[in-house]
């Protein structure tokens, strides 16, 4: 939600400004090249002791990890929306925010909820990197499963808490896909579609 907050108002403006996307798609294809992890050492380093610790640095650790995948996204939705259409209900006398919730958002669903499944799948994995960190010998820690992935490896080498965490992991991400993502995509892709 914290990406979208600005996210989406951006993906909205360049839908009125067509010449914008292009400037605006690779600025986002260069942000999203750019691993979330790389940015880990710099968010430690910068926040570790302020703003309330590692929690903070991991909220800021999943915005960096989301932003990017969710504009790309966002902005090839914007492209997909007919030009003739946009002009079509303008001439009607819409104003821009009806357009932009008549014909803009619908049509760019599909492309937010593709979107946000890339971004989930990329700030997960940042995520679990986030929870368990060594920053000038003292251990950080956010309670979750990446601190029980680093603990069972590094610190008491138990194998069996090491095996369930991966299987909490797998688990985890198969049954969101099953149970989240794929009967969103469908129903999404079902009922915001652009062809007749």
């Amino acid at each position: 939600m914290l990406a979208l907050a600005w996210i989406l108002p951006l993906a909205l403006w360049a839908s009125d400004h067509p010449r914008q996307v292009r400037r605006l798609s690779l600025v986002a294809q260069i942000g999203a090249s750019i691993p979330a992890t790389a940015f880990f050492p710099v968010l430690v380093a910068l926040l570790v002791d302020r703003f309330g610790g590692m929690e903070i640095i991991s909220i800021a650790l999943a915005m960096t990890g989301m932003q990017w995948y969710l504009l790309f996204n966002l902005l090839g939705g914007v492209q997909r929306v007919p030009r003739d259409l946009h002009e079509s209900m303008r001439s009607l006398g819409l104003s821009r925010g009806d357009i932009h919730r008549k014909l803009v958002i619908p049509a760019c669903m599909p492309s937010l909820v593709t979107g946000t499944i890339v971004a989930w799948g990329g700030t997960w994995n940042a995520l679990i990197l986030s929870e368990y960190v060594v920053y000038r010998g003292h251990t950080y820690e956010v309670l979750g499963l990446g601190q029980m992935l680093n603990r069972a490896t590094f610190e008491t080498g138990n194998r069996t808490l090491l095996f369930l965490s991966l299987t909490l992991l797998v688990a985890t991400v198969v049954l969101f896909n099953r149970l989240v993502w794929d009967r969103l995509y469908r129903a999404v892709s079902t009922r915001y579609r652009l062809e007749g």
